[in-house]
């Protein structure tokens, strides 16, 4: 091994000559350092300093600070050691980067996105946005033999993996942690054992996101024959993990979180939080106690100016950790070197940074339950092709946005002097089979309708990601329904759809004046065959035949319809096209729903009528400012549609100052514009919250041309909750007249007459 002696100040020249002959030698391009092996320089003449950075969350932003001092004082760090947060920071700082690139990537990160696993929505597969209309947002459970029921983690951490695997391919390629610029461990605790676990080789991107899976936010990560998690638990401190590695001895930083005091103490996820705290408290005491005279410990003060959870205010951590550290200048000189010697390590640390030049293959590891072919399609990294790291996170976000899968990640690999591309799919932990949950409700100031939904989803149909899904739905619109989506093909482009449903809604007349004067009960029961071909993220073409039969029947009020069988036969065509961001508070993108159907006495249809339906939206946003603007126009052609089947309108963005499906008719149209704040900033709150108002005009009318003619005004107030069960509006509605309506909606909202289309 090439080596640099690093002494004191009398062999500055030899020294630096050394390293200067090393760095040219390492960028002469010679083929046979293709995939260097860092050399170490010699300590003599000093002691070997190892820095142990410590975990704390978001408070691990410290570190950085620390570490800038460190440079500017001119100590050299010839081990680094770090659990958690310090295991992230450790880890990039062994790849060579300095405090300066450091705080550069800290700032840089939107934790928001990078702690969420999911996929854009407006690069979901389009299929996949057709789930937002099912309504099932509450849990997911796991069902059938060898499956869990719950994820081990809110989340996967993909994303995270991603993230640390694109710093990391860019600057090393090593598997061994010894060979990296500057000698790396990071600590994790096995789940299992209860043990602390060193890792010390594989993948440097793996081993920093186990040792900060905090058990219950990140999933465990599968480690040989360990199941770890946050190294916290075991070794939140690991100064005794540096002493082994040969340091002589050791800086350092401790930013665990301080114990809360009696009054936050008042709730169970205080007292939770609490146990965890003393738990890792305790063993970094222990650790501390292993301290002596020749060793430094720096403990910012970050009180709860910086909280393990606050990553918004990774700036302020990293100016506290380096204020801390100023402040014992004193104290660190003692391991200060001289400059030029400290310069000649530095240039030897970047000399090792070997980023790849391009793919030279492409190889998939596919655990899940698609067939390599659906992977392969999905992959636009080619052998030959530069590394792109947009473009390889683009790949992976597609292939996870295929649904019910833990982890879709791109692995650098390097073999036989070759670095490739690996892509690791894994299937859901859950398994293949899923109960799914949704909950409608509505409440206004006269009535309330509240509908409960369970659905069983089986994703092994085939190994292209068809589906079945059958659906059972109680309360206000009752509706039993099963749905087969087969692709037929790993390209995943054409599909058949078959249906079978039977359902249940009200059908209200009202008085002018908004009272309720009757209600009929309809029920339907029957089937559909659609066949379609997606377009990739964009949208969906398609074309099918409905045929059900039914029955309407007379519930309360003044007799205004008489009860009758009906049968319904119908030729539909629908194009599909979404690129919103959101299905309910969106911020950016459009929407197009068209759809045409044709009732025909061919198929069985007691009456036949022609109908046109058109919505479309789009949305723009400005920081938290946001405008939609939204179209619908819907026709019956001949103005001639029975009454099960004519449109339906009124209700909260549907001219809001009516009660929800109080006007219907042959014709309806109008257009909306509204305008969104965002009151809170995305992932800093469990639920964002929303305040808006809509301005509406629009009218039902057995014409189409008295749509505008006699068209209303209508608008609202509202407030809005992204929550984790769907939806949550609260609206005031008004419309010319007077007229005013309040409104709560949880869900999707509420039928506007049957199930009348395919997609």
């Amino acid at each position: 091994m090439i080596g640099l002696s690093v002494v004191g100040r009398g062999s500055i020249v030899r020294n630096s000559c050394r390293a200067l002959g090393l760095i040219t030698f390492l960028l002469s391009g010679s083929s046979a350092l293709a995939d260097p092996v860092c050399p170490q320089p010699e300590v003599v003449d000093r002691p070997r300093i190892g820095l142990v950075l410590g975990g704390g969350g978001a408070r691990g932003s410290a570190h950085i600070g620390v570490i800038q001092v460190l440079e500017e004082m001119n100590v050299p760090v010839d081990i680094v050691v770090g659990t958690s947060i310090g295991s992230l920071v450790g880890g990039l700082y062994a790849t060579g980067m300095n405090g300066d690139q450091l705080k550069e990537v800290m700032l840089s990160i939107d934790w928001g996105e990078l702690f969420s696993d999911s996929t854009a929505r407006k690069d979901w597969p389009a299929r996949r946005k057709l789930d937002d209309g099912r309504g099932v947002f509450g849990p997911q459970f796991g069902v059938g033999k060898d499956a869990s029921l719950l994820s081990p983690g809110a989340i996967s951490g993909q994303r995270v993996y991603f993230f640390f695997e694109s710093l990391v391919a860019a600057r090393v390629r090593q598997n061994d942690f010894n060979a990296l610029p500057i000698p790396y461990r990071a600590v994790a605790t096995d789940i299992v054992t209860g043990e602390e676990v060193i890792l010390g080789d594989g993948s440097l991107a793996l081993a920093m996101r186990s040792s900060m899976s905090v058990p219950g936010v990140f999933d465990p990560v599968l480690w040989d024959d360990h199941v770890l998690v946050d190294g916290g638990l075991t070794n939140n401190l690991p100064i005794d993990v540096a002493r082994a590695m040969g340091a002589d001895v050791i800086i350092a930083v401790n930013v665990g979180s301080p114990l809360k005091g009696r009054e936050e103490l008042r709730t169970a996820l205080g007292v939770v939080g609490q146990l965890s705290s003393i738990m890792v408290n305790r063993n970094s005491a222990a650790q501390i106690a292993t301290l002596t005279a020749a060793d430094l410990l720096i403990s910012p003060p970050l009180g709860n100016e910086v909280g393990s959870a606050d990553f918004s205010k990774s700036a302020k951590g990293i100016r506290i950790g380096y204020e801390a550290a100023d402040g014992l200048r004193a104290e660190i000189s003692r391991y200060s070197v001289d400059p030029q010697v400290f310069r000649a390590q530095r240039a030897l640390i970047e000399s090792c940074v070997s980023p790849p030049s391009m793919v030279d293959f492409v190889r998939i590891n596919n655990e899940s339950r698609f067939d390599d072919t659906v992977i392969q399609n999905l992959i636009t990294t080619q052998p030959g092709d530069p590394w792109d790291k947009e473009k390889l996170q683009h790949d992976v976000s597609q292939i996870y946005a295929l649904g019910e899968l833990e982890y879709a990640v791109n692995k650098v690999v390097t073999e036989n002097d070759e670095t490739g591309l690996e892509v690791q799919v894994k299937q859901d932990s859950r398994g293949t089979r899923f109960i799914e949950t949704g909950l409608d409700f509505m409440a206004t100031w006269s009535d309330t309708a509240l509908n409960f939904r369970a659905a069983y989803l089986d994703t092994a149909i085939d190994g292209y990601g068809s589906e079945l899904t059958a659906t059972a739905q109680l309360g206000e619109e009752p509706q039993l329904s099963a749905d087969l989506y087969k692709y037929l093909g790993p390209r995943r482009r054409y599909f058949v759809r078959p249906i079978i449903l039977a359902e249940s809604f009200d059908l209200v007349n009202y008085t002018d004046g908004g009272k309720k004067l009757s209600v009929a009960e309809v029920n339907q029961y029957g089937g559909a065959l659609a066949a379609g071909r997606e377009f990739g993220n964009y949208g969906v073409l398609g074309a099918g035949v409905r045929r059900l039969d039914g029955k309407v029947n007379q519930e309360i009020g003044e007799v205004a319809l008489d009860g009758f069988d009906f049968d319904v036969g119908e030729y539909t065509a629908s194009l599909y096209y979404d690129r919103l961001d959101n299905s309910f508070f969106p911020t950016s993108g459009s929407r197009m729903d068209l759809d045409y159907i044709r009732s025909d006495e061919a198929l069985g249809a007691d009456e036949e009528y022609q109908q046109v339906i058109l919505d479309a939206t789009t949305v723009a946003s400005f920081g938290p400012h946001t405008v939609q603007a939204v179209g619908r126009y819907y026709t019956t052609l001949d103005n001639d549609a029975p009454i099960y089947a004519q449109f339906r309108a009124g209700g909260f963005g549907r001219l809001s100052g009516y009660s929800t499906n109080e006007l219907f008719g042959q014709n309806f149209a109008m257009v909306l514009g509204s305008y969104r704040y965002r009151v809170t900033k995305r992932g800093l709150v469990l639920v964002p919250g929303y305040v808006g108002a809509t301005l509406e005009y629009g009218q039902v009318a057995e014409r189409s041309s008295d749509l505008f003619d006699e068209g209303l005004f209508n608008g609202s107030l509202y407030v809005g909750f992204d929550t984790p069960v769907g939806p949550l509006f609260i609206a005031w509605g008004f419309a010319e007249g007077g007229r005013q309506q309040f409104l709560l909606r949880l869900g999707r909202a509420l039928n506007t007459g049957g199930s009348r289309i395919l997609f």
